[in-house]
């Protein structure tokens, strides 16, 4: 029995390349990668800012807080002394503070930039409102930059606009009283609390 040669045969061809696996396995190291290093910055933010930022609240006397919050970008400074001088305006004589109805010092610092100071204060008499009005007109006289004698809430309002700070008094009668609202704001490095 003899069987014939067989004729060799081809060698087979390789399977073609599985470029499909590499792929996915490129695509899930890149977004591991990602993840890690987007999980290590946020952790290092994190500990920067706790770190740098300092909380303070202390007691200023008659049931007044001060609050100062100081990061390494900047300041935010808060607290009720409010007084002729911070305002830049003349409180009426006699009229009394209202007490815990926005009356603030607000101090914004952002770095080495220019920041703003807001000083606000209300106050209440029992003068007239036209009284009131006589009043702010003679003293505040010819820095007054805009007089609105009845504004769409009804307030007489005066407004002192010049090199980066604004005032504005506002008044408005209240029953039998006169309210008076006093506002300062400053733009840039003016003076500090």
């Amino acid at each position: 029995m003899s069987t014939a040669p067989q004729s060799p045969r081809p060698p087979a061809a390789p399977p073609p390349p599985r470029t499909g696996s590499h792929l996915l396995a490129i695509s899930l190291l890149v977004l591991a990668l990602i993840i890690v290093v987007s999980v290590m910055t946020v952790w290092i933010g994190l500990r920067f800012i706790a770190r740098g930022v300092r909380v303070n609240v202390a007691e200023a006397g008659a049931g007044k807080k001060e609050v100062s919050i100081k990061t390494p970008v900047g300041s935010l400074e808060v607290n009720q002394d409010v007084n002729e001088s911070r305002l830049g305006l003349p409180i009426y004589p006699g009229a009394q503070r209202l007490k815990d109805q926005g009356s603030a010092n607000v101090n914004i610092s952002i770095g080495d930039e220019q920041g703003v100071r807001v000083v606000a204060a209300k106050f209440e008499t029992a003068d007239s409102l036209e009284k009131v009005t006589d009043f702010y007109k003679q003293r505040l006289g010819a820095e007054v930059t805009k007089f609105t004698e009845k504004n769409h809430e009804g307030h007489t309002v005066f407004e002192v606009k010049r090199q980066g700070q604004g005032k504005i008094v506002a008044l408005h009668g209240a029953g039998l009283m006169t309210q008076i609202e006093l506002v300062r704001v400053i733009h840039g490095p003016g003076e500090t609390n």
